[in-house]
């Protein structure tokens, strides 16, 4: 008989064990010729010692296994863990800022800026900081490219159950910082209740959170905000627009449907609660159009919901109270914008 034959048939055996697991197949096996007598060669205790080879092998294997799998997460950890010190470490260069830096306290301003800046920040970072300042952040929004809002809130801002319950916080890639002056937009909502100094908890905490800052240009007296209309004709502060009616008002704000057109919801002491309305890229081009677009968060637009109705600042009065600087030319730019923004939030409300 071959060599061949031989090695053949020695190797089918084996593989008989290794399927089986079992020795009995070797011993029920029946051959003739030289073929019997080949098997009959076989040691069992030499298909037995395969057999514990075999089982070894397998544990070894298993073994390998278990050391790879832990090798895969501990390096997808120690990546995540590099990624967030990276993001931890990135710095902007420091901006030179020509405004006023904010220092509280002294004397009552005869102007108050609309708006502050400081310093870049990344958006984690800056969330991070926010957050462990006592505010609740309440949606990220991208107005623009690289232009990203961040809606946050307090127990301080909630209290006065206004339009001055969120500010917006424009992260501008590596430009700056821009957040609304809760003293600003409060001494225009809260008009004869507000008295200057009341947001001091507020401003304190946002230092924490942004650093220094520092006055912009956009500002106003103010005296005249608690009364504040762009001009003889133009709506004041309670010419709002009922954008809805109805008894299931904030269901339908709150429905997965609306997520399209919803940012955030925030409900106040009163029982009132705010929306914040995504408007439609074409929609939010007016702020392009008129060059501002570092006043993005002006943006979400806001309606509130009380008593069975939904109703929104007249954007005739919002856009001149947060763009103080533009005049009548500039507004001729974008008379259509008022009309697409209320058709843009109805949109929540069908």
């Amino acid at each position: 008989m071959k060599l061949n034959t031989i090695i053949l048939m020695y190797m089918l055996i084996i593989g008989s064990v290794y399927a089986t697991g079992t020795q009995s197949n070797i011993l029920k096996t029946t051959f003739t010729g030289e073929q019997t007598s080949v098997a009959q060669e076989i040691n069992v205790s030499e298909v037995m010692s395969l057999g514990e080879e075999n089982k070894a092998l397998k544990a070894r294997i298993k073994k390998l296994k278990a050391e790879l799998a832990k090798y895969k997460k501990d390096t997808i950890a120690t990546e995540a863990a590099e990624i967030k010190q990276s993001a931890k470490a990135m710095e902007f260069p420091k901006k030179v800022f020509k405004g006023k830096k904010l220092v509280l306290g002294g004397k009552v301003p005869k102007e108050l800026t609309t708006y502050y800046v400081a310093n870049p920040q990344t958006i984690d970072g800056l969330k991070e900081k926010l957050k462990a300042n006592g505010f609740t952040v309440l949606a990220t929004s991208e107005i623009f490219n690289g232009k990203m809002v961040i809606t946050i809130t307090n127990d301080e801002l909630k209290k006065t159950n206004t339009f001055v319950a969120t500010l917006q916080v424009l992260v501008n890639g590596e430009e700056e910082v821009r957040v609304q002056n809760p003293s600003y937009f409060g001494a225009a909502y809260l008009q004869k209740k507000y008295r200057y100094g009341q947001f001091t908890e507020t401003l304190k905490a946002l230092q924490a959170a942004l650093g220094d800052m520092y006055a912009t240009d956009e500002k106003f007296e103010l005296d005249d905000l608690a009364g504040y209309h762009f001009m003889f004709g133009m709506p004041y502060l309670d010419d709002t627009i009922t954008v809805a009616q109805g008894n299931a008002l904030l269901s339908k704000v709150t429905s997965k449907k609306a997520s399209k057109y919803v940012a955030y919801t925030l409900q106040l002491p009163n029982g009132t609660t705010i929306v914040g309305h995504k408007l439609r890229s074409q929609t939010n081009k007016f702020l392009q159009k008129i060059k501002v677009e570092r006043n993005a968060n002006i943006l979400p637009y806001e309606t509130m919901i009380k008593d069975r109705k939904a109703v929104m600042l007249d954007p005739k009065y919002y856009l001149a109270l947060s763009l103080p600087l533009l005049n009548m030319g500039d507004f001729m730019k974008i008379s259509s914008a008022p009309g697409e923004i209320e058709k843009d939030i109805k949109r929540a409300y069908k």
